[in-house]
C-alpha cells in the first residue's frame, strides 16, 4: 500500500511538472510587448530614422490611423481612446497629471479613489472619469486596456514623459499613462518623474536621458509583460517649433532622431523572437494638423513578414483607427474586452506597401482639403437652380414669349438642363476616382470631366424625353452603387462626396450622402421603368430586394440606417405599385418587417464575422442593455441638431419644403395632375418622401441622407411641372 501511494504521488508530480512546463511554454510563446510613443511625428519623418527605415524594408507592418477622440481632437483624447478602445473624452492637459506620489499624496489618492495607489497615479483621475461620463458620446470606459491586462495577471510598466517648461514652470505631460492606466488612474510600475536631463541645446532645455532610459527599459522589460515608453523629445520639438527657424529646427530634429535611432536599436536587439514592438505617433504634428494631414503613423514589428496593417474597423488596407491599437495589444496576449469596440489588426503582405500608403495619403488629404468647398458648391448649384426654376414657374406670365431670341420657352429649357446637374453630379462624384487623380486640381477636374460625359450621353440618348433622361441617370447611379458595394466600395472610399478617413465618421460601405441617393434613386429609376412598361412589377420587387441586400448587407454596403429607411421606402413603393390599400395594419407590418430585417442582418454579421457598425451596436446593447439604444439615438439626435445649424445640406431640405409648399397652391391642383399623368412616378415620389422622413429619424447624419434623397424627388417634380406648364402654353 505504501509503495502504491509513493508511486501515485510520483506520478502526480511528473504530470504536474509536465503541465507546468506546458503552461510556461505557452506563456513564453506569447512573448512580451514594448510600446514606444513617438508622438507628433508623421510617416515620412519616422522613415528618416535609419533603424525604422531598415526594419520596414524587410519586417514589420505600417498604417496611418485616425486620431479622433470624442468631441474636439487633442493629444489626450487620442491617447485615452487607445486605452479605452472607444473614442474617449477627457479634460485638457492641466487636469491630467500622472506622477509618483509622496506619502501625503498616496493617502489623498486612496481617500479620493478608494483604492491603494501604485507606482504612477493621477490624483485628478475622477475629473477625467466624470468628464467622460457626463460629456462622452460613445460610452467609453477610461482605462479599459490597463484594467484588462492587470485583471489577467499581466504586469504593466510605464517609462518617460513629454514634460515642457511653460511660463517658467515645469508642466508635467504624461499622456501615455492615459493609454495604459487602469480604471482608477494607476500604472503598476515604471518611472515618469526621473527620466529627463537638462540640455540647453534641446527644446525647452529638456531632453530624455537616453542612457538612463535604455537601462530602465531593459530592467522593466525583464520584469513586466508590457512596457510603455514615451519618448517625449518629438513632442517637445513640435511644441517648441514656433520658437525656431528652419536651420535650428532641422538641427534639433537631426539630433533627436539620432538619439531615438540609438534607443530603438537597443530595443530591437533586446526583444525576443516572439515579442512585439509598436511604434506609434498618437497625434499629428501642429503643422500637419494645420495642413489637414490628420492621420498619424502606427507600426507593428513581429517576427513574420512585412507590409500594411488593416482592421475590421476600417476595412481599408493601410488605414486603421486609434481605437484598434489597445484591442490589438490585448489580442497579442489572447485577450479581449467587449467594452472595446475597436478591432485587432490584420496584416497585409505588400512589397511596396509604404509607397502605396503615401500615395493614398496624398489623395486622402486632397479630398479632405477640398471636400467642403466642392460639396458646398454642388449644394449651392442644386438649391439655386430649384429656387430660380420655381420663381420662373410662379411668375411665368411675366416672362415675355419671343419668336426669336431668348424667350420664355428658351429660358425654361436652359433651366431644365441646369437643374439636371443635381442628378448627374452624384454619379460623377462616384465615378471620378476612376481617373486616379490625387491632387486637389485633379480631383475637381475628374468630377467636371465625368459630369460633362454623362450629360452628353444622356442628352444624346434621350434628347426629347426629360423623364427618360432623368431615369437613365438614376438607374446608372443605383446600378453603380450596387456594383461598388459588391466589390468592397472602392469608389465610395475615394470620392469627394462620400466619407473620408481623416474625419473618421465612416470608413467603408455606403456613406450618409449616398444612403439618401440609394433610397431615392432606386425608387425613381424603378418608377420610370414601370411608367414606360420596360419591366413587370414582379421584377421591380426582385430588384428592390437586390438593392436592399447589397447596400445594407454588413459585408457590403453595411449601412444600418440605410437598411431601415430603404426597407420602409421599398416596401411602401411595392405596396403602392400593386395598388394595395394602406391602413394601420399595413403600416405596422412594414415596421415589423423592418425590425426583422435588421435582426437578420445582425445575425448574418455575427455569423460572417464582418464586425460592421451593426455588430458594434448589437454588442453595445448586449453589454449595456437597452440604455445603449437610448444613448445611440440620443447621439443621433444631437448630431442632427448640430448639422441643422452648421451643415450646408440643410439648405436643400429647406428649399424642398418651400417648393413642395408652393406646388400645393400654385399651379392649382399640380400634384393631382402629376398623379393622373404619371401614376407610377408619383407613387415613387410618395415612397421616397417617406424614406426621407425615416432616414432623418434613424441616422446620425439624417439631414445629409434626407437631403440627397430629396434631390431625386424635387428635380423630377420641378422638371415635370415645367414641361406641363410649357404644354399648357401650346394648347
Amino acid at each position: 500500500m505504501k509503495k502504491k501511494l509513493i508511486s501515485l504521488l510520483l506520478s502526480l508530480m511528473v504530470i504536474l511538472s509536465f503541465s507546468m512546463s506546458n503552461i510556461y511554454a505557452d506563456t513564453n510563446s506569447t512573448g512580451k510587448v514594448i510600446y514606444v510613443s513617438l508622438n507628433r511625428t508623421n510617416l515620412e519623418h519616422l522613415l528618416e530614422i535609419p533603424i525604422i527605415k531598415e526594419k520596414t524594408s524587410n519586417s514589420g507592418y505600417v498604417a496611418l490611423m485616425t486620431t479622433r477622440g470624442d468631441g474636439s481632437n487633442t493629444d489626450q483624447k487620442s491617447f485615452a481612446s487607445i486605452g479605452s478602445g472607444v473614442r474617449a473624452n477627457v479634460l485638457d492637459q492641466d487636469y491630467t497629471i500622472f506622477e509618483s506620489l509622496d506619502k501625503d499624496g498616496q493617502a489623498q489618492f486612496k481617500a479620493i479613489t478608494g483604492v491603494k495607489p501604485w507606482a504612477i497615479n493621477n490624483l485628478r483621475i475622477n475629473r477625467d472619469l466624470n468628464q467622460n461620463s457626463d460629456y462622452g458620446s460613445y460610452g467609453a470606459t477610461l482605462g479599459t486596456l490597463g484594467t484588462t491586462l492587470n485583471e489577467n495577471g499581466l504586469k504593466v510598466a510605464l517609462l518617460g514623459n513629454s514634460d515642457i517648461i511653460k511660463n517658467g514652470e515645469l508642466k508635467k505631460i504624461r499622456n501615455l499613462a492615459l493609454t495604459c492606466m487602469d480604471q482608477y488612474g494607476r500604472v503598476e510600475s515604471g518611472n515618469v518623474d526621473d527620466i529627463n536631463i537638462d540640455d540647453n541645446a534641446m527644446p525647452y532645455g529638456i531632453s530624455t536621458d537616453y542612457k538612463k532610459l535604455k537601462e530602465e527599459t531593459k530592467k522593466y522589460y525583464e520584469n513586466n509583460d508590457i512596457t510603455f515608453v514615451e519618448l517625449g523629445d518629438t513632442y517637445r520639438l513640435d511644441e517648441f517649433r514656433k520658437n525656431l527657424n528652419e536651420n535650428t529646427y532641422a538641427s534639433m530634429k537631426k539630433r533627436i532622431y539620432q538619439r531615438v535611432n540609438d534607443y530603438l536599436k537597443e530595443v530591437f536587439d533586446m526583444v525576443g523572437e516572439n515579442d512585439t514592438v509598436y511604434i506609434v505617433s498618437e497625434f499629428q504634428s501642429n503643422l500637419d494638423h494645420l495642413n489637414k494631414r490628420r492621420l498619424a503613423p502606427v507600426m507593428k514589428f513581429t517576427k513574420d513578414g512585412y507590409g500594411l496593417l488593416e482592421s475590421a474597423t476600417t476595412r481599408n488596407s493601410g488605414i486603421v483607427s486609434n481605437i484598434d491599437i489597445g484591442v490589438d495589444i490585448l489580442n497579442e496576449f489572447g485577450l479581449k474586452n467587449e467594452l472595446m469596440i475597436g478591432k485587432p489588426f490584420k496584416t497585409v503582405q505588400a512589397e511596396n506597401g509604404i509607397e502605396k500608403l503615401l500615395n493614398d495619403f496624398k489623395r486622402i488629404v486632397s479630398i479632405n482639403s477640398i471636400r467642403a468647398s466642392v460639396v458646398n458648391t454642388y449644394v449651392g448649384i442644386v438649391s439655386a437652380s430649384w429656387v430660380i426654376a420655381m420663381i420662373a414657374l410662379l411668375f411665368k406670365n411675366k416672362i415675355p414669349k419671343k419668336e426669336k431670341g431668348l424667350g420664355r420657352d428658351q429660358i425654361f429649357k436652359i433651366l431644365k438642363e441646369f437643374i439636371k446637374l443635381g442628378l448627374i453630379m452624384p454619379l460623377a462624384f462616384l465615378t471620378a476616382p476612376i481617373f486616379q487623380f490625387k491632387t486637389q486640381t485633379g480631383l475637381v477636374a475628374g468630377v467636371l470631366i465625368a459630369t460633362i460625359i454623362y450629360y452628353l450621353i444622356g442628352s444624346k440618348l434621350f434628347k426629347n424625353d426629360d423623364i427618360k433622361q432623368m431615369g437613365f441617370y438614376a438607374l446608372l447611379t443605383i446600378g453603380l452603387i450596387i456594383v461598388d458595394c459588391v466589390i468592397g466600395t472602392p469608389l465610395m472610399k475615394t470620392n469627394i462626396m462620400s466619407y473620408d478617413a481623416i474625419n473618421g465618421a465612416r470608413y467603408y460601405g455606403v456613406g450618409n450622402e449616398y444612403e439618401g441617393v440609394t433610397i431615392a434613386s432606386a425608387v425613381f429609376a424603378l418608377a420610370v421603368l414601370l411608367n414606360y412598361k420596360k419591366i413587370p412589377k414582379w421584377l421591380a420587387v426582385i430588384l428592390s430586394l437586390v438593392i436592399l441586400v447589397t447596400s445594407a448587407m454588413p459585408s457590403m454596403g453595411a449601412n444600418v440606417g440605410g437598411a431601415i429607411s430603404e426597407c420602409v421606402a421599398y416596401l411602401l413603393f411595392i405596396l403602392l405599385i400593386f395598388d394595395v390599400k394602406l391602413d394601420l395594419k399595413k403600416i405596422i407590418m412594414i415596421g415589423v418587417a423592418t425590425v426583422l430585417l435588421v435582426v437578420v442582418f445582425a445575425g448574418l454579421d455575427f455569423l460572417m464575422g464582418t464586425e460592421s457598425h451593426l455588430a458594434v451596436f448589437t454588442n453595445q446593447i448586449i453589454q449595456e442593455g437597452p440604455g445603449a439604444i437610448i444613448n445611440t439615438f440620443g447621439r443621433k439626435i444631437q448630431m442632427n441638431m448640430k448639422l441643422a445649424k452648421s451643415s450646408v445640406w440643410v439648405n436643400i431640405l429647406i428649399v424642398s419644403i418651400v417648393i413642395i409648399g408652393a406646388l400645393i397652391f400654385k399651379p392649382s391642383g399640380q400634384f393631382k395632375k402629376i398623379h393622373d399623368k404619371y401614376p407610377m412616378i408619383f407613387k415613387g415620389f410618395m415612397a421616397s418622401f417617406v424614406g426621407c422622413i425615416v432616414t432623418l429619424l434613424v441616422n446620425d447624419s439624417g439631414i445629409v441622407a434626407a437631403s440627397t434623397a430629396a434631390i431625386y424627388i424635387l428635380i423630377p417634380l420641378i422638371i415635370i411641372s415645367i414641361n406641363m406648364s410649357l404644354e399648357k402654353d401650346t394648347e
